[in-house]
């Protein structure tokens, strides 16, 4: 072959080796990058993910984006400056009442919330958040169900023992 020339057995420039891992190899021989691996876009950083405005539904520039508050939603800078105009956006199918803005470096990463979709500048903000707010939340609803099934079956059981 020329040099210079694309050959399937080179490793692409840039990146890592892979070795030979899961065929059972483990001879530490390396294994080239197939198609799949080259045509695939590699994952982005966590927290800098591209995110798209829940008001506008179009992508969100990073140095062109906002978090509006008290709602924690991360929107683009004309539905952040529309919202507090206005006093309320409508995102994610509900109204939210926007009191301020909080403007986003565009090197600051932004965690998005996956049960209620509020963005937060650090992972364990978000993760603080999703416990307190979702997870606590759940064990407290699911407990109250477990007590007012306990109570009817005490009802019931007293019922059934009255009538016998």
């Amino acid at each position: 072959s020329r040099p210079g020339a694309p050959h399937c057995g080179l490793q692409p420039r840039g990146r890592p080796p892979r070795a030979l891992a899961m065929s059972g190899g483990g001879s530490g021989r390396e294994v080239p990058w197939t198609i799949d691996d080259l045509a695939r876009p590699p994952e982005p950083e966590p927290g800098r993910e591209v995110h798209f405005c829940p008001v506008l539904g179009q992508p969100i520039v990073p140095a062109l984006r906002v978090r509006a508050l008290p709602g924690f939603h991360l929107l683009s800078l004309d539905a952040g400056k529309e919202a507090l105009a206005r006093g309320v956006y409508t995102a994610h199918g509900r109204e939210f009442k926007c009191t301020g803005l909080e403007y986003l470096h565009s090197d600051d990463k932004v965690f998005i919330c996956a049960e209620d979709d509020k963005a937060f500048l650090n992972d364990m903000s978000m993760r603080y958040h999703r416990y307190m707010g979702h997870e606590l939340e759940e064990r407290k609803a699911e407990r109250k169900r477990l007590r007012e099934r306990a109570e009817e079956r005490r009802v019931r059981s007293a019922a059934h023992q009255a009538a016998a």
